[in-house]
């Protein structure tokens, strides 16, 4: 391994925060602790920036991650399972629910095969928890999609039109969206929601479902496992996440405010087995938000044969931290905000992104490790789309761990020079059998942009005989 660039800043402050998942190279980052930044550089400009996008990351809510599935006592305690008041889940009464209201589904040896909408309105004091009661041994209820069973009386609440009703129930086996049927729909959003502690599982094109009208239907190509259409204070803690054509994903666009997802939080949870083989445009996670935290997650692999991503983002206010991801196309893809361009740009936490403290295992071969700027090319100045919406800013990496194998790597992909990337305490570990081992990877772009970013090394462990870029 070789040293290179100065100490990072902030690197002795913050170093200990970024170790959590790293421990196995905890003595070979403490050497970096110990000769790298003071606490007089804690107050430079990426630390200020980074304080800023974290004071309100916790989006708020008064549960945390991880607590034991319980009653709040704040509204109705809706149980189901065996010898519960419910014994499956379309018989519990989603479009009713409101703050304070509990749903526990308790483990038992049969799968759950049903569908659900979440559209309530919980607050911070009282929010609405979707949550896994284990069993005696620790294992999660499992929520299976194949064969999965529609509740009749959300038919009105996924939609008036009979199109988009069977739209939104092929899309997801979890879905978080308003109420069609409420006199305010338009302008509404579920709010302080968590859903955590369950095994959610097999939602993609392959299987089927039976619609709210008693139809079996199949999967659409382009869903997931819990769909969020919009909500605030969001929360996917502690779940385990498989085999559907993508784990989360979020949607805002330019319709307004109320159309903005915002503050939805990631933690915890086992993605594993989701895209659509052959296709680029499934991912692990897929998130369009503002203020998207995605942390202590473990990322498996996808499908095999699916050519998707680990973390896709295209959110303004994104932090990624303390997860291990493994494989992707890319590990992590940050790009422009494509649908809700104007509210992401004229939102100062669009420039800055912070991925840090994370493991990445990966295979060179496939793509760059990261990406960073946006993905949509050959645009013109003032249109909202491709270059001129891209992130614009900085991506501020640091305290991360990558193993890269194959014959090939590239750690950035950088849209043009108006993005660029701060990297420090870093360790990158090219496998022997690396021939090219390249820190950027090229982008072809439309005048007058020019591809391939800057990435500023700060004090970094890298391999010997890494390159800026290969020779095409």
């Amino acid at each position: 391994m070789e040293i290179t660039g100065k100490p990072g800043k902030a690197a002795g402050r913050r170093l200990s925060v970024g170790l959590l998942p790293l421990l196995p190279l905890l003595p070979l980052l403490l050497a970096g602790c110990l000769s790298g930044g003071s606490d007089s550089e804690a107050a430079s400009p990426q630390a200020q920036a980074l304080e800023v996008i974290l004071q309100g990351e916790s989006g708020g809510s008064a549960l945390q991650p991880f607590s034991a599935c319980e009653a709040s006592g704040l509204g109705t305690d809706h149980r189901v399972g065996p010898g519960q008041t419910y014994t499956e889940l379309e018989q519990v009464p989603w479009e009713s629910l409101r703050a304070g209201d509990t749903v526990r589904i308790f483990h038992r040896a049969e799968p759950y095969r049903g569908k659900f909408m979440l559209a309530a309105q919980g607050t911070a004091a009282a929010p609405v928890r979707v949550c896994g009661v284990r069993s005696a041994a620790g294992e999660r209820p499992t929520i299976n999609g194949s064969g999965a069973v529609s509740r009749p009386a959300l038919a009105g609440g996924y939609s008036s039109s009979a199109e988009y009703r069977l739209l939104h129930q092929a899309r997801s086996l979890i879905l978080i969206k308003p109420l069609a049927s409420a006199a305010d729909a338009w302008t509404q959003a579920p709010s302080h929601i968590q859903i955590d502690g369950l095994r959610i599982v097999r939602a993609h094109p392959d299987l089927s479902f039976t619609d709210v009208d008693g139809v079996s239907r199949r999967y659409e190509a382009f869903g997931a496992c819990i769909w969020i259409e919009r909500g605030r204070h969001i929360t996917l803690a502690d779940n385990e996440i498989a085999d559907c054509q993508m784990g989360v994903f979020s949607k805002s666009t330019d319709d307004g405010d109320f159309a903005v997802t915002r503050n939805l939080y990631i933690a915890g949870n086992r993605f594993a087995g989701h895209g659509i083989v052959g296709n680029v445009h499934q991912h692990s996670t897929y998130t369009q938000s503002i203020g998207t935290v995605i942390e202590f997650n473990r990322y498996e692999p996808l499908r095999p044969g699916a050519l998707g991503n680990g973390v896709k983002d295209r959110s303004a206010g994104t932090v990624v931290r303390h997860n291990r991801i493994e494989e992707g196309s890319h590990a992590i893809d940050l790009v422009e905000a494509e649908d809700f361009p104007l509210t992401a740009m004229a939102t100062p936490a669009y420039r800055n992104t912070f991925v840090y403290g994370n493991q990445i295992i990966k295979t060179g071969d496939t793509g760059s490790v990261i990406t960073y700027g946006g993905d949509h090319f050959g645009s013109q100045a003032g249109a909202t789309w491709g270059e001129p919406i891209f992130r614009k800013g900085t991506l501020h990496f640091f305290h991360n761990t990558l193993m890269l194998k194959g014959t090939a790597a590239w750690v950035f992909r950088i849209a043009t020079t108006e993005e660029k990337v701060e990297a420090w305490n870093n360790v990158i570990h090219f496998a022997p059998s690396i021939r090219d081992k390249n820190m950027r990877m090229d982008r072809e772009v439309a005048a007058p942009w020019i591809g391939g970013g800057i990435v500023n090394l700060g004090r970094n462990w890298i391999s010997s005989g890494w390159q800026d870029s290969d020779s095409w």
